[in-house]
């Protein structure tokens, strides 16, 4: 198969995209923090019912899904690959072992989700898709299946993402004509589908 090489306007554009998911990645995952200093009152009023009745399980999946966030994006970095495998190997086992605890911390969180049964059946399916790409992303590498495992890799960030999609959409919904419950529903689906639709589309290219 002949490799093609990129062309600069191609590759700029790929550093840009990823110096904005670092970006944001990093400011999600690091003002995250601040729930562990101001517990409840750091939480939307129409979310802090769930959260005191898991708070548990919140601050766990605080903690885990911003260390994700934080680790993830480097895990693409070829230079990484390239220059330093063992610090690529230990980087992902770190980010693997969170996205874990993180999914499995979000369960009884998405259960008692704000909005119905729609958001919670949303968070579900999110927290579940989320473990089982990532557990496909580490059986493939441990069978050797490089390939494989970098299109696991590919949906699992873009599902460990959705901690960013989610904050940008979360205003439309304390803010917008919708009453909350309403719009926390769509954005319990929004926050990770279209995300995983683009996953799609780079883990085949």
């Amino acid at each position: 198969m002949r490799v093609i090489p990129l062309s600069p306007t191609t590759a700029i554009a790929g550093r840009g995209r990823w110096l904005l998911i670092v970006a944001l990645s990093s400011v999600v995952g690091l003002a995250s923090t601040r729930y562990f200093a101001g517990g409840a009152m750091m939480i939307p009023p129409p979310l802090k019912p769930n959260f005191l009745s898991h708070s548990a399980a919140f601050y766990v999946h605080i903690a885990a899904a911003s260390t994700a966030l934080l680790l993830g994006p480097w895990q693409f970095l070829g230079a990484l690959r390239r220059s330093h495998i063992a610090v690529h190997r230990i980087m992902g086992m770190a980010y693997a072992l969170a996205c874990l605890i993180g999914g499995l911390a979000a369960l009884p969180i998405a259960v008692g989700s704000n909005g119905g049964p729609v958001a919670a059946a949303g968070f579900l399916t999110l927290a579940l898709l989320w473990l089982c790409s990532t557990g496909h992303a580490v059986l493939a590498i441990v069978t050797g299946d490089i390939p494989a495992h970098r299109r696991w890799m590919v949906r699992s960030f873009a599902l460990t993402l959705a901690g960013v999609t989610l904050r940008l959409y979360l205003p439309l919904a304390l803010f917008g004509p919708l009453a909350f419950s309403v719009a926390y529903a769509y954005i319990a689906w929004l926050c990770w589908l279209p995300n995983l639709i683009l996953a799609e589309r780079f883990a085949k290219a």
